[in-house]
This record gives C-alpha cells, structure tokens and sequence, in this order.
C-alpha cells in the first residue's frame, strides 16, 4: 500500500459537504512542479502564488476604505487574458489576509459573474466572515485554504459592487 493511502480515511470531514479536508503531501504528487504554490513555505506564500497562477494581481490598497472592507477587487475584460486586480487592507491580520484572498480567487474562478455583473466590474470584500456555505466561492475557498494547509471556520464574506 503507497505512503498516505489511508490519509483520506483519517482526514477531517468538511462540515458542510462531507469530503475530505486533507493537504496534499507534495513529495507524493506525480509531476508537480518543485517550485508550485504548495511547495511554498506558509499558507499565506501558498495562497499568494496560487493567485499568480490565476493570474490575479495582489497587493495593498493604498487609498483609504471603509473600516469593514478587507479587499477590493476588479476584474479587466478588455484584456486577452481574463486579468483581476485584488487590493488589500494593509492592516488584516495574516489569517484573515489569507481567507479573503482565497475567497477573492475563488469569486474570480468559480464565479467571475459576481464581479463582471456589476456596473464598474468590481466589488468590496468585508472584513466579516459569514456562516459557511454547502457551495459557491466561499465553500471553494475553504477547500483551497484546506489544500494550502490552512484551517478556517469560513472563507465566505460578504460582497459589495462598486
């Protein structure tokens, strides 16, 4: 039997689907990359150069918001690759930080129609978690967050257009 065959049967159940919540042991995925975003030394690292694979532009903002805003994000049509911009509150805590970004990737992936929709193709991420959810962005992001190596009561916030 390979290394980590019964990992599945030992992991932690995601409460609100049922599947497994287990973290890959990089050494033992076939052909990934030595240098992919899970190979990356702490969740937040992990997160950050997923977003870079899916090509969403991460950094601070730099103008004020509103004090429940943790992001910003907008997603660029024009472009012949789907681009997003994801700016963050500068003061959010590593954990938070790290949940809001995995939820803004999961609304850019799973559900760009939730930002493309709105009038300026952007929307406002709070600083408040939600309960979690069956399925949508923020059950996707729990799951990533999971794969990352983090744990979370909830990736899903509440969002705003702009």
């Amino acid at each position: 039997m390979p290394p980590n065959a019964d990992a599945h049967h030992d992991a932690e159940l995601c409460p609100d689907c049922g599947h497994p919540l287990v973290r890959p042991s990089v050494q033992n995925l076939i052909g990934y990359p030595k240098d992919g975003p899970l190979t990356k030394p702490t969740p937040l690292q992990r997160v950050l150069a997923l977003a870079e694979k899916a090509n969403v532009d991460v950094s601070d903002i730099t103008d004020g918001t509103a004090d429940d805003t943790s992001a910003l994000v907008a997603v660029d049509q024009n472009t012949d690759n789907f681009a997003a911009t994801l700016a963050l509150a500068p003061d959010l805590p590593e954990d938070l930080r790290t949940d809001v970004i995995a939820f803004a990737i999961a609304l850019i992936v799973g559900t760009p129609q939730a930002i493309t929709d709105t009038p300026n193709d952007a929307i406002a991420i709070s600083r408040i978690r939600l309960a979690p959810t069956k399925e949508g962005p923020g059950h996707l992001a729990r799951h990533m967050l999971c794969t990352c190596g983090h744990t979370t009561p909830s990736a899903t916030f509440a969002i705003t257009a702009l």
